[in-house]
C-alpha cells in the first residue's frame, strides 16, 4: 500500500472509531446525554481530532449508517452477464441488509425528538440512492442514455422508501427494523419484501407478481 493509502485507511479508521463511539454513546444515553469530550475519550481520540472528522455530534452519530452505505457495494453481486434489474436486486439486498435498517430505526428514533438529527438522517438515505444511480451508470453501454439509471433506480428506491422510512417494518435476522414488540411472524422478511418489490418492478403494478 501507497503512503497516501496508509494515510487514507488511518483516516478512516478514526472516522469509523469516532462515528461508533457517538452511535454507541446515543443509544446509551440519548443525544443529549454526551459530549463531544466523551466520543474522544471513548474512541481514544482527542477534541481536536474528532473535529478534524465532525462538525458535530448529529454528523457523527449518523456517521455509522452513512459508512455502511458507502461499503456496500464492495460486497455486491458481480455484474457479470446478469440482467440489471436483477444485478440491482442484488444491490440493494446488500445495501439494506447487514444492519442498515436496524440503525435507520435507531436514528429515526432519535430524530423524533432531536430535529437537528433530521437533515443528517435524510442525507444518508439520499446516499443510498445516489450510490445506487452512479453503480447502474457504471454498467450502462454507451449506447444506453444516462437518463435510464434515473428512471430504473428512481423506480426501485421510490418504490423502497417505505422501508427506509420504516413506514413498512421488515425482519432481518429474526429481529424486525421496527420495534422490539412488533410480531416478527407478521413482519416480512427483507428478502421476502425485496423480492416482491422487484417482481412488481418485472411485471408491472397492475397485479401482484405470480398471480394468474
Amino acid at each position: 500500500m501507497t503512503q497516501t493509502g496508509l494515510r487514507e485507511a488511518k483516516r478512516e479508521a478514526t472516522a469509523h472509531a469516532l462515528a461508533q463511539a457517538a452511535y454507541e454513546l446515543a443509544r446509551e444515553y440519548g443525544l443529549d446525554g454526551f459530549t463531544i469530550d466523551d466520543v474522544a475519550a471513548r474512541a481514544g481520540y482527542s477534541r481536536r481530532t474528532f473535529a478534524n472528522h465532525f462538525s458535530g455530534k448529529e454528523e457523527a452519530v449518523v456517521a455509522v449508517a452513512a459508512e455502511q452505505v458507502r461499503h456496500a457495494l464492495d460486497a455486491a453481486p458481480a455484474a457479470d452477464d446478469l440482467p440489471l434489474l436483477d444485478w440491482l436486486h442484488g444491490v440493494a439486498r446488500q445495501q439494506l441488509g447487514g444492519g442498515l435498517l436496524v440503525v435507520l430505526r435507531d436514528l429515526r428514533g432519535m430524530a423524533a425528538s432531536h430535529p437537528s438529527l433530521r437533515p443528517h438522517l435524510l442525507e444518508v438515505q439520499a446516499q443510498i440512492r445516489e450510490t445506487a444511480r452512479r453503480a447502474v451508470i457504471a454498467r450502462l453501454d454507451e449506447r444506453t442514455s444516462p437518463a435510464y439509471a434515473h428512471l430504473l433506480v428512481g423506480a426501485a428506491y421510490g418504490a423502497l422508501t417505505c422501508v427506509l422510512d420504516g413506514d413498512l417494518p421488515v425482519r432481518l435476522d429474526g429481529v424486525s427494523d421496527h420495534a422490539p414488540t412488533d410480531d416478527l411472524e407478521a413482519t416480512p422478511t427483507l428478502d421476502h419484501f425485496l423480492t416482491t418489490t422487484f417482481g412488481y418492478l418485472r411485471t408491472g403494478f397492475g397485479r401482484a407478481p405470480g398471480a394468474g
